[in-house]
């Protein structure tokens, strides 16, 4: 009723999840327990609008962090990201959804999971991060190390026979309703 009513307080979260730790924040005003995380408060991340895709198809985002002197973000401190293990690891974007008069977190929502690609620096007037993720859509189409077969079946699943005949169904010529000549 409260998102019907659109009185649900919306906030933004963002984990990473680096080599060289877990990190996360979220655009509240004190820091957040959730999942045996701490959400640092802190809406200084710029997120691009998430777009949506159909199938197998991999969609990128681009996320950016402005340096903010008076928080503590000199273009210095952005420069030790160079210092995470950030390539290739993950990233995950969810709304968490309060309620308007108690504050009690009723549910939260992911809105993409994707991994970091790239992290470019921009200097100038403003320094700032800019760092381009792309979707997990991306596993869809990687060529997998297992072949589906009885063999492989039986060690995920010992009795399973649901690939007993898939090895041969295609190699083989049914004739329905006519002699075989």
């Amino acid at each position: 009723m409260l998102l019907d009513a659109g009185r649900a307080v919306i906030r933004g979260m963002i984990r990473f999840d680096f080599g060289t730790g877990i990190y996360c924040f979220w655009n509240g005003s004190a820091p957040f327990e959730f999942e045996g995380r701490t959400y640092l408060p802190g809406g200084l991340i710029g997120v691009e609008a998430i777009q949506g895709s159909y199938g197998s198809e991999a969609v990128g985002l681009t996320l950016r962090l402005a340096e903010a002197p008076d928080d503590g973000l000199t273009p210095a401190v952005l420069a030790t990201i160079e210092q995470e293990d950030y390539h290739q690891r993950p990233v995950t974007i969810s709304d968490a959804y309060f309620h308007p008069d108690t504050g009690a977190l009723l549910f939260v929502e992911p809105q993409y999971r994707g991994l970091v690609d790239v992290v470019t620096h921009e200097a100038g007037e403003e320094s700032a991060l800019v760092i381009q993720c792309e979707s997990r859509a991306l596993d869809n189409v990687k060529p997998g190390f297992r072949v589906r077969s009885t063999a492989d079946q039986q060690s995920v699943w010992p009795g399973d026979r649901f690939y007993e005949h898939a090895e041969v169904s295609g190699k083989q010529e049914i004739f329905w309703g006519r002699d075989k000549p």
